[in-house]
């Protein structure tokens, strides 16, 4: 996970796991949607479900995100910055030096690139749209679209329309225009958390 989704953090979102959330951190007073859905996988992406995935996962503008991220009790910042130009986003972090990750909009998919000291190292394609329980990759994966929030309230925090992809049990949070807003995921068996969330 060190590639960051915003760079990674969808990255890990989507392929490693999204996070593990628990009540503990997560306000659900609010209902989210659950329209059940299921998705073909083949080699086309998705481009007819009710939401646009480019709209959450990447930032409308040009802009920077800080993030605290706690785990147990040591607790440490970083920021992701955007870079926005035509139907691609260019995300870099302070925690990892020389590494970018892509997020190119085509005509089916997203494709996200990640490069490290200028070289390619890995990517993986995201359908355009998704409906609730949708499988979210083009390829088959466990990162499904799992709720969308009106309002979520994250560790005293609230966010507007925003969705929810798990990966592997693992819930990371998006929100409409701003990308990655939160992950969550429980550390071994300890019980111990990790939890990221937006600070700006």
């Amino acid at each position: 996970m060190s590639k960051s989704i915003p760079s990674l953090l969808l990255a890990l979102v989507l392929i490693t796991g999204c996070g593990g959330g628990s009540s503990d951190e997560i306000d659900k007073t609010n209902t989210p949607s659950t329209s059940p859905s299921s998705s073909v996988q083949s080699g086309k992406g998705k481009t007819t479900g009710q939401y646009k995935l480019w709209e959450y996962v990447t930032p409308k503008t040009d802009t920077t995100n800080s993030f605290i991220e706690t785990t147990g009790d040591t607790t440490q910042s970083y920021k992701t910055t955007y870079s926005i130009s035509t139907n691609s986003v260019t995300e870099t972090a302070d925690y990892v030096a020389n590494e970018k990750t892509i997020y190119t909009k085509k005509e089916d998919r997203i494709t996200v690139s990640f490069t490290k000291d200028g070289t390619p190292n890995g990517s993986y394609d995201l359908d355009l749209t998704a409906d609730i329980n949708d499988i979210v990759t083009v390829k088959d994966s466990t990162c499904k679209l799992t709720k969308h929030y009106d309002s979520v309230k994250i560790n005293d925090k609230t966010f507007s329309d925003v969705i929810e992809i798990k990966c592997n049990d693992k819930p990371g949070y998006y929100q409409k225009g701003v990308g990655e807003v939160a992950q969550t995921q429980l550390i071994g068996t300890s019980g111990a958390r990790s939890v990221r969330i937006l600070s700006n």
